[in-house]
């Protein structure tokens, strides 16, 4: 097994690394919020999507199905690692506003 620990300025100690993990996920989805909607679907477009996964999020929020949609949809099809198609479609599936109803075929039972 590598170890993960490759030189001394990197050492986190291990009680450290999830603090410092969420503190660098909170700055980038603050970074990404920052910015237009036009600016989040030209790096999606292009496959800058962060470290994080936070890009999705700070796009459900703001955008709608007419700007992001189709975006999001080839972005779906693409190669990209399954971690990132599934943030993709949990944000495409809540800017379509089709969240409730995937909740309600899960469960069977309308959310409230």
């Amino acid at each position: 097994m590598e170890d993960v620990r490759r030189s001394s300025a990197t050492l986190i100690p291990m009680s450290d690394w999830k603090t410092r993990y969420e503190s660098a996920a909170d700055d980038e989805a603050g970074a990404f919020a920052r910015l237009p909607v036009a600016r989040l679907l030209d790096d999606i477009r292009r496959r800058r999507t962060g470290g994080y996964s936070t890009i999705w999020g700070a796009l459900a929020e703001r955008a709608t199905p007419e700007e992001a949609g189709w975006v999001l949809y080839e972005y779906l099809l693409s190669d990209q690692p399954y971690l990132e198609r599934y943030h993709c479609a949990s944000a495409l599936l809540r800017i379509s506003r089709m969240l409730p109803a995937v909740v309600f075929c899960r469960s069977g039972a309308w959310p409230r």
